[in-house]
């Protein structure tokens, strides 16, 4: 079977999650073992759109070849990524630092796991440093990106039950914003509600509203309130930089923007298995405090 994916429109940031949904469930209907993922339509990708099709891949059992990607996609390590706990640290950097004239990071994969907390956060520092020498980010909006990333990483690696998570971003600096994407392919926020001992969550829908309330998963004294970044970043990003957040959880899906905020169950044959976080971070901002938004 041969996918030609199709090019999306970037001012609308949804539309690259409905590209890679539609590829996968494409993959995922279809009864061949093997099968072709074809770039030689595509012009422009985002992170929403490329990132999934990446975690998916790797964790796909089936045989799939990707043909004619074009010199950005292999820039950027389509579809192996960088794997930073893989490599000396000098090695890294090194690959880091090539990047830092550049609009955009490689695809990253880091370790997921809690005891391996130390890691990440070296991982996730280099990660935030190259993006703001990239755009020349100013120091509070920089503390707010910090903020952000440090909170929806840990919140996908406290519901994921996932060896590996992903991140990769895109600047567009003639439009003023920078698009991250992060993921994983582990349990979903409704699998990680299901291993408490007096869950009474049932669905997706209520397990991405209950993770948007800051109801953490996680059965410990002080967990109501560790569960409550997640909210600190979302109005850090939508009320005070004018940003967009999107999170996808095995069939629901949540959008926040200053247009709208909605919760939506998708049909039952669209589905990401795991946990799916992406900002678009207007990152020219002189009125921005990050202050102001710290719990």
């Amino acid at each position: 079977m041969n996918i030609k994916l199709r090019n999306i429109n970037d001012n609308k940031m949804s539309d690259g999650l409905q590209a890679a949904i539609d590829v996968i469930n494409q993959i995922n209907n279809s009864n061949d073992e093997n099968l072709t993922i074809d770039f030689s339509n595509i012009g422009f990708v985002t992170p929403l759109y490329v990132l999934p099709l990446v975690v998916f891949i790797n964790g796909c059992d089936k045989n799939i070849v990707v043909t004619n990607t074009n010199e950005y996609l292999k820039t950027i390590g389509f579809t192996s990524g960088v794997q930073p706990d893989m490599m000396r640290k000098s090695e890294f950097l090194a690959i880091m630092e090539q990047y830092s004239r550049k609009t955009y990071i490689p695809i990253i994969s880091f370790p997921a796991t809690k005891d391996r907390d130390d890691e990440k956060d070296a991982i996730l520092t280099t990660v935030e440093s190259i993006i703001v020498r990239q755009l020349g980010i100013s120091p509070n909006v920089a503390s707010g990106l910090k903020y952000m990333l440090g909170e929806c990483i840990d919140n996908i690696i406290q519901h994921a039950n996932s060896k590996r998570g992903y991140i990769f971003a895109q600047s567009y600096p003639d439009k003023g914003y920078l698009d991250i994407c992060i993921a994983d392919n582990g349990i979903t926020l409704l699998g990680s509600y299901k291993t408490l001992a007096d869950n009474e969550i049932e669905g997706d829908l209520e397990a991405i509203q209950a993770a948007n309330r800051g109801i953490s998963t996680k059965n410990l004294p002080n967990a109501e309130n560790r569960g409550y970044g997640i909210i600190t970043s979302k109005n850090m990003l939508v009320k005070g930089l004018g940003g967009n957040f999107i999170m996808m959880s095995g069939n629901a899906v949540h959008l926040y923007n200053s247009e709208h905020r909605k919760f939506i169950e998708m049909p039952d044959n669209i589905r990401w298995d795991g946990t799916i976080i992406a900002l678009r971070i207007p990152y020219i901002n002189k009125e921005f405090q990050y202050i102001n938004y710290i719990e």
